[in-house]
């Protein structure tokens, strides 16, 4: 496949600072430019109205691979990359009824990275456990909670076993599953979140050690935190205002002073809320930031090694993944469009070509296909 032209990014870097992690790092004393290019991308076949991607090493080799939910064929499929930034041609699985989200995690401890599929249609989780060779089992059905939207892996309660967390977008609540080990997991435990749940990440945002959550509620106009006990029990929810229809959530380091804080898509105000963290997993007022419209999902990450957190936002409106190259105070320079396929659901950050720099991808819902989007990584000293 050919690619397009060069996309060229730019922004000042100023004296870097010390608190995050960075990727060769500039002299601190030295004024200079930051340029950084991604390709013009490129298209493959993904199925039929995918809404989510995920990136994880789905076979053997160490080359980065796609799981992609289509929402309109009941399927998920695996693009098993090349270690180049291409991708043979997908295989498809059997998923859920209406596969929404995915997510990437070894559920049953062998060694091998398996599948969780979250279902708005059933409200169940599909299970499917991975052969090693980029090819899955057959599917196991976990009761979700209900309506399950959005979907998160993560040890919620130290045992060192993957769990997952189900946004259960009309019952208004999150669904807490504890793995037993072996793909399977304990009845779920339900916990009550603002109105209308899109969207959950784990983390932990006060620094005890305990994994947290946080959710994106739709109708609310606000993001709900739990705070964890460490035990796979969550606290009493806590909410804190976004922009309007908030969609997807993240967290990040996107400021100097090493306390978690909260990135929000909000669909409406077509901006991203940042919510700088306390550090006691409380935040203060939101900060609303443009965005492409109708932004989606959401990368954190430092996409120019300047060792601050930038965004990547798909847009589904205006067919865009936005690049927003962070300050490092929690403020972020102008959105730049970079073109994808049509109506963008979903983004997912990686280095998909082994050079050291992380690449994008989206999955266009109404071209039916994941957009991968190379990053250059250009840096010019001034």
């Amino acid at each position: 496949m050919m690619r397009g032209t060069k996309i060229a990014l730019a922004v000042l870097a100023m004296a870097p600072m010390d608190s995050l992690p960075r990727i060769d790092r500039p002299d601190p004393t030295t004024r200079s430019s930051q340029e950084i290019a991604f390709d013009a991308g490129v298209e493959y076949p993904a199925g039929s109205y995918p809404c989510s991607v995920v990136i994880g090493r789905l076979n053997a080799d160490p080359i980065p691979d796609l799981a992609v939910a289509n929402y309109g064929s009941n399927k998920v499929s695996v693009l098993l990359g090349k270690g180049d930034g291409t991708f043979q041609t997908r295989q498809e699985f059997a998923g859920p009824f209406l596969p929404y989200t995915l997510v990437i995690g070894d559920l049953n401890q062998d060694g091998r990275e398996d599948l969780a599929v979250a279902s708005e249609g059933t409200g169940t989780v599909a299970v499917l456990l991975g052969q090693g060779d980029g090819t899955f089992g057959g599917r196991r059905d976990v009761e979700g909670g209900g309506g399950a939207y959005s979907i998160a892996v993560g040890d919620l309660n130290a045992d060192g076993i993957p769990d997952l967390v189900t946004a259960n977008l009309n019952l208004n609540k999150v669904s807490v599953l504890l793995g037993r080990g072996d793909g399977s997991f304990q009845a779920a435990s339900a916990y009550p979140t603002a109105h209308g749940p899109r969207s959950v990440t784990i983390s932990n945002l006060n620094a005890d050690d305990a994994p947290d959550l946080v959710v994106a509620c739709f109708n609310s106009n606000c993001v709900s935190v739990l705070l964890g006990n460490g035990d796979g029990t969550f606290r009493r929810r806590r909410d804190y205002s976004t922009g309007v229809s908030p969609y997807s959530v993240a967290v990040g380091f996107l400021n100097e002073d090493l306390r978690p804080d909260l990135a929000v898509t909000n669909l409406v105000s077509n901006s991203i809320s940042v919510l700088l963290g306390i550090g006691n997993g409380s935040f203060r007022g939101k900060r609303e930031i443009p965005t492409g419209r109708q932004p989606y999902a959401l990368a954190v990450l430092d996409l120019n090694a300047d060792g601050r957190a930038d965004f990547a936002s798909s847009d589904l409106a205006s067919s865009t993944c936005s690049v927003l190259l962070g300050k490092g105070d929690g403020g972020f320079r102008r959105a730049i469009p970079l073109r994808v396929g049509r109506n963008p659901q979903s983004v997912a950050a990686g280095d998909l070509n082994l050079d050291g720099w992380p690449d994008l991808v989206t999955a266009n819902s109404a071209s039916n296909t994941v957009t991968v989007l190379l990053n250059l990584g250009k840096f010019r000293p001034r």
